[in-house]
């Protein structure tokens, strides 16, 4: 297979539809000529597409297994942390040192913080308020549908896609 991109091929349709022929059997086979060239290339490039979509779900699958097995480690590691503290505390020890000074594990007291234990009992002083804005796109379109004049938004009616079974 030539190293033709799939552009190139476009062009040479262009130019074959723009051609003056001096017969309908010359335009006719010329053009069957660049559109098969076109869609060899075509295939090419809905395999190479079709390829990288199956890494791309399998990276998916890897990083969720990773993602599982990062809060898997992740929670042991906090039940041990939580485990050792609870005994240290009822054993009444403040601090552990490695016998080769790798690491100290210590008791130590935390900042002050509040537990926010029933929001509606606050002062409205003490509660902010967050409040965000998004079209409703489904009672817009309902809406331009149905003729009605929206300032903001419009339908869409010219955009196409690709679809690869």
């Amino acid at each position: 297979m030539s190293n033709i991109k799939l552009y190139q091929c476009t062009a040479d349709i262009q130019a074959v539809l723009n051609h003056h022929f001096d017969s309908e059997t010359e335009a006719a086979d010329t053009l069957e000529a660049v559109i098969g060239q076109f869609e060899v290339k075509a295939q090419s490039v809905i395999a190479y597409h079709m390829n990288q979509l199956a890494e791309l779900e399998m990276l998916k699958a890897h990083n969720k297994a990773m993602k599982e097995r990062e809060k898997t480690l992740q929670a042991q590691a906090d039940k041990l942390k939580d485990y050792l503290h609870r005994n240290m505390l009822a054993a009444g020890i403040k601090e552990i040192k490695a016998d080769d000074g790798t690491f100290t594990a210590k008791i130590a007291k935390n900042p002050v913080s509040v537990d926010v234990y029933d929001m509606t009992l606050l002062d409205p002083r003490f509660v902010r308020k967050k409040i965000t804005y998004e079209p409703d796109k489904n009672a817009l379109k309902e809406a331009l549908e149905n003729g009605e004049d929206v300032q903001g938004a419009k339908l869409v009616t010219d955009k196409t896609s690709l679809r690869i079974k």
